[in-house]
């Protein structure tokens, strides 16, 4: 049976409407599967992570739209694996309590999320029907009662004669979005509350799916749970192929010279015992036909920026450049946001880069070992990265290189810091064409970043320099040189400072604040920097 249904020409990359890709016969990779193992898991509360884009607001709502008793959807499934399964018999027998946690405004949420279940309840539940504590909360705005889930949960059992389904999407997006916010804690205590409260020991509760990109529970946000099961990016399960895009399923997708490229930037990324091919990207490049950074540019992870320090770009770096580089560390798949604000550590960093989906996982052997190889696994990602890095530090560069600077009177001690600052940042940096070009414009841009005046190219003396650079009390002629081998860069650092006196560079500049000559030599992502004082 194929798993690829619909016009291959009709691709939405914005709904999570299920009913919507059936009704339009837009292009649907059946993942009905997940009904069939949601619903024959024993667990009665599931958390399930995974990146974002990756499907899961889709499943959830083909789940809803499957279960809810409000509905008839036999025709929506025609076709489809779930169809010919021993659990289509559940179809449209339960009342569903559906809420999307990835829309609630840091100051409104809790009217927000109020209101959903205020209308969730009349659609289930005439108003004589409501038990008396669930009309209470609502003829009154009791906002701040987060017992209010547990309570409608209790009444839809008694009324309709079945335990419900709770579905919570990207539950821990309203606390990602506010880390940085005083409201922070507020908000992660009050679902905390609403979450256990519903959710633990709650006999009028069939199951609940809650979906997220990472797991927080360091922070006591599950502890009271002794009922959930975590199914996340790194212990193999039955969901391992339910998101994303699985290789059989982009065999089918993608014709041969699509699949080949398509493996080289969106695939490899590690769920259990699956590598899947990032969803978004794959689907957006059979929509274009072209290969960019589709995944990359959908969004990002403030956090996860924000902890990058020299270390672990420079770590990163040695990956973008060595697609068979990785790095070895600890992995803690319980995360807590404000330990990785308070103290960045590369056990953190890398959590949380794996569970969101920017680096890769391989687990080292040896029982209960929580050591993993971690890597860039595909050309997006290294792409993505080298984004990430570059925004990060070049708000920082500004203000190394004006530190630099200050040691232009010492030469040797200049030029070995500037040769480590340039080394630095060209690990960043895609160097196989155009490298003189790349240093000129990496010199210019952050020169003129750090306040200094900056020519390039101007016509002086014999010829045209490179770059002149000026500051209130000195100015600095750098000429630039491709070498062809690592082991010529001295050689043709010294011609380069040479050359700036052979073809009179100097000329009429201003001879009432020391001017220095740099010569720089490039090869790929090594450099090699001499530096003299020019005699009037």
């Amino acid at each position: 049976m194929g798993k690829i249904f619909g016009n291959k020409a009709r691709i939405d990359l914005g709904s999570s409407d299920f009913r919507r890709f059936i009704e339009y016969e837009n292009l649907y990779i059946d993942k009905t599967i997940y009904i069939e193992h949601i619903i024959q898991e024993a667990s009665s509360v599931l958390l399930i992570t995974r990146p974002r884009r990756t499907g899961k607001s889709l499943n959830l709502d083909m789940l809803r739209t499957f279960l809810d008793c409000k509905l008839d959807t036999k025709s929506f499934f025609r076709g489809l694996y779930i169809e010919s399964s021993e659990v289509f018999k559940n179809i449209n027998k339960c009342p569903v309590i559906y809420l999307d946690i990835k829309d609630l405004n840091e100051k409104l949420y809790k009217k927000q999320f109020f209101d959903s279940l205020k209308t969730i309840s009349s659609n289930y539940l005439q108003p004589e029907q409501m038990d008396w504590k669930v009309k209470e909360c609502f003829e009154n705005k009791l906002y701040e009662e987060t017992s209010i889930l547990r309570y409608l949960i209790e009444n839809l059992h008694s009324i309709c004669g079945v335990r419900p389904y709770v579905l919570i999407d990207e539950y821990d997006k309203i606390l990602m979005d506010n880390i940085h916010s005083p409201l922070y804690e507020e908000i992660r205590q009050w679902l905390t509350n609403i979450l256990e409260s519903a959710l633990k020991s709650n006999l009028s509760l069939e199951k609940a799916v809650i979906t997220g990109v990472t797991r927080i529970s360091k922070e006591s946000m599950f502890s009271g749970l002794n009922n959930i099961e975590v199914f996340d990016v790194f212990t193999p399960s039955v969901f391992d192929g339910d998101f994303s895009l699985t290789e059989e399923e982009a065999h089918e997708l993608l014709d041969k010279d699509q699949l080949k490229l398509a493996r080289e930037w969106y695939n490899n990324y590690r769920v259990g015992n699956e590598l899947l091919y990032t969803l978004f990207s794959a689907l957006s490049y059979q929509k274009s036909g072209r290969l960019e950074n589709y995944w990359g540019r959908s969004g990002t992870i403030d956090l996860l920026v924000s902890l990058l320090n020299k270390k672990l770009a420079g770590d990163l770096a040695e990956m973008i450049k060595d697609p068979q580089k990785s790095t070895s560390t600890s992995i803690d798949s319980r995360l807590s946001y404000k330990e990785l604000l308070h103290k960045t550590t590369e056990s953190g960093f890398y959590s949380l880069a794996v569970q969101a989906g920017y680096l890769s996982h391989t687990k080292q052997s040896g029982e209960g070992s929580n050591i993993y190889q971690v890597h860039i696994h595909n050309k997006e990602i290294a792409n993505v990265w080298k984004e990430f890095i570059l925004d990060r530090i070049s708000r920082e560069n500004v203000c190394e290189l004006a530190k630099i600077f200050k040691y232009l009177s010492h030469t040797e001690e200049f030029s070995k810091r500037l040769k480590d600052f340039i080394d630095y940042q060209l690990s960043f940096y895609d160097l196989d064409k155009e490298l003189e070009k790349t240093y000129h414009v990496l010199f210019f841009g952050l020169a003129l970043g750090a306040g200094y005046c900056c020519h390039s190219n101007k016509e002086s003396g014999l010829g045209r320099y490179d770059l002149l650079i000026e500051g209130d009390d000195f100015s600095v002629i750098i000429e630039l040189k491709k070498a062809t081998s690592k082991n010529k860069l001295e050689q043709l650092a010294s011609k380069a400072l040479a050359q700036i006196d052979t073809n009179e560079y100097v000329g009429s500049l201003c001879s009432e604040k020391p001017l220095y000559k740099v010569g720089v030599s490039c090869y790929k992502t090594s450099c090699y920097v001499k530096t003299s004082l020019h005699n009037y």
